[in-house]
């Protein structure tokens, strides 16, 4: 009888200790929802965890979206050597399954056929337009002119025509002949060169993949280096905006808006269930020295 009225104030103790942080523990997420008692809500309902959901959220999402993955971490993930050996792999094993498609079809299967034929005419309408303004730009009438009287001068020589025309005669005709060339050029060079244009783009969709291939490596380029060229320069150049328009903060806050209490409180247990439990257990260790405490002095 002395020596368990000696341990019960340690026990007690103890006993208080591990119910007080079992309770402290269980109010992190219960009640579920909130109580109310005659209209009114009552105190600490619904539990901590429950009732700052959306500052958790928020909290979550900050980290996700701004510690979790950041740009760095996303080129370093995307751009590691097996991420890229892995890509160069599929790539070859694309170009060599789908060898006897062609160009046309590989876009078609990429893009709605609709959007793509609406793109192309775009991008041929550019070309030609490029195109024009660079012939243009080169001022080929003086280029043009040069040569038609250079031609007329071989042709006429020793003649007595060419004897007619002599050299400031003939070339006093190079100005009328550049203005004419240029003013035709500036006016007609697109419509001149859109046919051009589409019957080379039209050409080039109907040639198949495994084709292009074989072109590109006899000239020394490989396709599989310029993909993978174009996927390294998107993510290095591109990272930043990638990880805002995947708005991962963003969907990790949704995410924990949308859990009911329940599933809540399910996350959190399976992250720190026994860390919790750590806490409910040390109570009744700290009860148990309070208690002890209490008999020596």
């Amino acid at each position: 009888m002395t020596v368990l009225r000696i341990l019960s104030g340690p026990i007690i103790g103890a006993i208080i200790g591990y119910c007080t942080n079992y309770i402290a523990v269980k109010m992190l997420f219960r009640p579920l929802r909130p109580v109310k008692l005659f209209g009114r809500q009552l105190p600490f309902t619904p539990g901590i965890i429950p009732k700052g959901k959306a500052r958790l959220a928020r909290a979550i999402g900050g980290v996700v979206g701004t510690q979790l993955l950041t740009e760095d971490d996303l080129k370093q993930t995307l751009l590691n050597d097996s991420v890229t050996d892995s890509l160069r792999r599929s790539i070859d094993g694309a170009l060599e399954s789908k060898a006897d498609v062609t160009l046309r079809e590989a876009c078609c299967k990429a893009v709605d056929e609709t959007k793509y034929d609406a793109g192309s005419a775009v991008m041929q309408e550019k070309l030609a337009e490029t195109l024009a303004d660079r012939v243009n730009d080169m001022q080929l009438g003086d280029t043009i002119a040069q040569q038609v009287l250079e031609a007329v001068r071989q042709k006429v020589s020793g003649s007595l025509i060419g004897m007619m025309l002599s050299g400031d005669m003939l070339d006093s005709f190079a100005g009328p002949i550049r203005d004419g060339v240029d003013s035709y050029l500036q006016g007609n060079a697109y419509a001149l060169l859109y046919p051009q244009v589409t019957k080379l783009w039209g050409e080039a969709e109907q040639k198949n993949i495994g084709d292009v291939n074989v072109l590109l490596t006899e000239a020394g380029v490989s396709l599989t280096d310029i993909v993978l060229h174009v996927y390294e320069a998107v993510v290095s150049e591109k990272a930043a905006g990638i990880l805002q328009s995947l708005d991962l903060g963003g969907i990790a806050e949704q995410k924990v808006n949308a859990m009911q209490p329940e599933e809540l409180e399910q996350l959190v247990l399976s992250v720190m269930k026994k860390e919790l439990n750590a806490v409910v257990s040390l109570g009744a260790l700290v009860g148990f020295i309070l208690g002890l405490l209490n008999l020596i002095f």
